[in-house]
């Protein structure tokens, strides 16, 4: 509104006669800029008012000459130089100020470039100015001294406000209306003087086409400051220099060639241009353009120095472990194969050290994920200590690191740097103010001439650090014949297993729970054995830790589900009467109870074969509640469904009673350990874990019961259940008799 009002009113004045009442709207044109610069400022609220303020002061100056002058012509003075000048030169100190101040609130970072593009263009702005102006000003012998400085003075001021005002385009990443708005303000306003000058230097040869400029650069200037966006010209610029496009290089480019165009012009049309003017403006502008190739050379080096550390950070990214700062996995098993191909090549030995770090689990679990990576951390900066310079330390898994050691020589003590590396781990930590243990099991794989590959080096040695971890007091193991063989034969034992579940070579005995007080059969647990091929009938202790090794335990324990749950419901088809209140229990191991699937392949097996949750009992043995964080939460999703809960082998693990109240299941299962234990204090522990279940709303179970007397024990401790070799061995489920019943009964 206020520049189409302003628009107006300009148009208005142009078409009106000389007079005082068009000089009354050209004064009106200039006050309304004024009072838009202070009302936008205040408005629009920038950051800071004062450049605003700077600004609007500036053409308060401007507008006070027009003042002046006016009153001189009205007298029919006009002399030149006049007291007009005054208050007009006044204005560009105002006006550069606010500029200045506009790139200060900007807090632009250091742009060499940026200032040297902008001295291109001055110099070239002011070799015109020079030429057209200035130069047959200072010829013309019939100007006075102070005529000359103030006609100087103008182009001068201009040639700097231009400056300022190319400086603030150069460091403008984004030109928004209202710096557009700015921008032409001043460069209508440097365009009206240099007319004004040009034309015939002094005030009596004012045009009507100049006077339209001034007036437009008014209208101008008011519509930056009322315009909303103004308030980003006082916002903090973006880090960096601004992008060198292909206008700027062709602007900067046809201003380097400025001297010779008008030297061209001077020869072919007479142009009136000075030789020593071209010379000198000629030489700065090369020193200029020389010095912005420098800039371009320095901002080239420096992309190329951003691309090297970025290349080098992405490849630290890609091979570095972030919690410990050693190599990751992918990157040593590169350094392996590596060093086994060098071993072929050389004939040199190399071999890989497997630490198996124990106790790293407990204080994740106690402390956090935080408090475990500072552990693992300073794990790994005292292995460090006791390496070679040329030994690699990479970790390998959540609680893994490993060694690797190349070109192995006969005075190599690898026996000696696994025992170096054990003291190493065994020193007690601070963390999180707290001292911490960490215990370390090694595995070391040796691979002398590199027919081994990467893989295949590292899986020796991980199964030499298991072997070691099972041993006891010997915490270093080396991969050889005999462990070996071992693989050989968990691979074969694995490989069978497969196919077993897979052609049905797998079935299900069924050993009674009783109850202690009645002696009737409550239920059953299924137990799983395996018709082996050339081996015959094999206990679960015999394949249940290969299958633990992988997710193969936990294809079997589905299969179990399956099963057991099926043959309950033939059971109770057959028998409504007496095998409708049966129960059946699954073990289910501790890998398989922390997988994500545990409930649903729970919630099929029931879909499946029609059985109701609650004739369903899942067994999981109390280690399972240390070892693995989520079973817990497993534990209470599969009780939510209806389905019991059982802790086995209660006595033998790390749960307290203390804790038993916590636990989230139905049942504890106390270990035949307990129950046939003659030791001194073994029946007041075995009445105490009795009383604490009943105490926590837990039925209690005791297994491996064997004599009368343990059951006649059993029942004057108000056991509630008991299962064992006394009652039943395991049947298969051709040869139980699906019903409940006495032992007399069931045998």
């Amino acid at each position: 509104m206020y520049a189409a009002a302003s628009t107006t009113v300009a148009v208005v004045y142009l078409a009106m006669p000389s007079g005082t009442p068009a000089d009354l709207l050209y004064l009106a044109v200039g006050l309304s800029c004024v009072a838009a610069i202070v009302l936008g400022a205040a408005r629009n609220r920038p950051s800071t008012a004062t450049p605003w303020l700077l600004l609007a002061a500036g053409q308060g100056a401007w507008v006070t000459g027009d003042v002046v002058y006016g009153g001189l012509a009205a007298d029919g003075s006009t002399p030149y130089p006049s007291f007009a000048d005054v208050p007009y030169l006044a204005s560009y100190p105002l006006l550069a100020g606010g500029i200045v101040l506009l790139m200060r609130t900007q807090r632009r970072t250091r742009d060499l470039a940026g200032v040297v593009d902008t001295a291109i263009i001055t110099v070239g702005f002011g070799l015109l100015s020079w030429s057209f102006i200035a130069g047959p000003l200072i010829e013309d012998r019939t100007t006075t001294q102070l005529g000359l400085v103030v006609a100087i003075a103008y182009p001068a001021a201009d040639v700097v406000l231009l400056a300022l005002v190319l400086r603030l385009m150069t460091g403008q990443h984004t030109w928004s209306p209202a710096f557009l708005l700015l921008v032409s303000a001043t460069g209508t306003s440097v365009a009206a003087d240099t007319m004004f000058a040009a034309s015939a230097g002094s005030h009596a040869g004012s045009s009507a086409v100049i006077e339209a400029f001034w007036l437009g650069s008014y209208v101008l200037w008011g519509a930056a400051a009322l315009h909303p966006d103004m308030v980003t010209l006082t916002r903090p610029a973006p880090r960096g220099p601004t992008p060198f496009t292909l206008g700027r290089l062709g602007v900067l480019a046809t201003v380097v060639l400025l001297p010779a165009a008008l030297l061209a012009s001077r020869e072919l049309v007479g142009v009136p241009v000075d030789p020593t003017t071209l010379v000198v403006a000629s030489a700065v502008l090369a020193l200029l353009a020389m010095g912005r190739m420098a800039c371009d050379i320095d901002e080239i080096r420096a992309t190329a120095h951003q691309r090297d550390s970025l290349r080098d950070d992405l490849f630290d990214r890609a091979t570095t472990d972030p919690v410990t700062g050693v190599a990751n996995r992918p990157f040593v098993l590169q350094q392996i194969s590596a060093a086994l191909e060098r071993g072929v090549r050389d004939g040199t030995p190399s071999a890989l050290v497997d630490v198996h770090l124990g106790g790293v689990a407990r204080i994740l679990e106690d402390m956090g994920f935080g408090h475990r990576d500072d552990t693992l951390h300073a794990v790994a900066r005292r292995i460090e200590q006791v390496l070679a310079p040329d030994d690699v330390l990479a970790r390998v898994g959540p609680e893994e690191l490993v060694v690797l050691v190349e070109r192995l020589t006969p005075s190599s003590d690898l026996a000696g740097l696994a025992r170096d590396v054990v003291r190493a781990v065994d020193t007690p930590l601070l963390i999180g103010g707290r001292q911490v243990g960490v215990s370390a099991a090694v595995g070391i794989s040796v691979s002398l001439d590199g027919s081994t590959d990467a893989d295949d080096l590292l899986h020796q040695a991980r199964l030499a650090a298991r072997r070691a971890r099972s041993s006891g007091s010997e915490r270093i193991e080396f991969f050889d014949a005999t462990l070996r063989q071992e693989e050989a034969d968990r691979l074969d034992v694995e490989t069978g297993l497969v196919e077993a579940l897979a052609t049905g070579g797998l079935e299900i005995h069924y050993q009674p729970v009783v109850g202690v007080r009645t002696e009737v059969v409550d239920g059953y647990e299924a137990l799983v054995r395996w018709d082996r091929p050339g081996h015959g009938l094999l206990l679960p202790d015999t394949f249940i830790p290969v299958a633990e090794r992988s997710d193969l335990v936990c294809e079997l324990g589905r299969w179990v589900l399956h099963e057991a749950t099926r043959q309950l419901v033939d059971w109770t088809r057959g028998d409504p009467i007496g095998a409708g209140d049966l129960t059946v229990a699954v073990n289910v191991s501790g890998r398989h109870l922390a997988s994500g699937t545990i409930v649903d392949d729970v919630a099929d097996a029931l879909r499946a074969s029609g059985l109701a949750p609650h004739r369903l009992t899942v067994e999981v043995t109390e280690t399972v509640l240390v070892d693995e964080p989520r079973a817990t939460l497993h534990m209470a999703a599969l009780r939510s469904m209806g389905v019991s809960v059982g802790i086995d082998d209660f006595g033998t693990g790390y749960t307290s009673i203390a804790r038993m109240r916590s636990l989230p299941a139905d049942v504890v299962k106390i270990d035949r350990s307990l129950v046939a234990s003659t030791e001194q204090g073994a029946s007041e522990l075995l009445a105490l874990v009795v009383h604490a279940a009943h105490a926590c709303g837990l039925l209690a179970v005791a297994e491996g019961v064997e004599e009368r007397h343990q059951l006649d024990a059993l029942r004057g401790l108000a056991c509630d259940s008991a299962q064992g070799y006394l009652f039943s061995r395991p049947l298969a489920a051709d040869l139980v008799p699906h019903r409940s019943g006495t032992p007399k009964e069931l045998a």
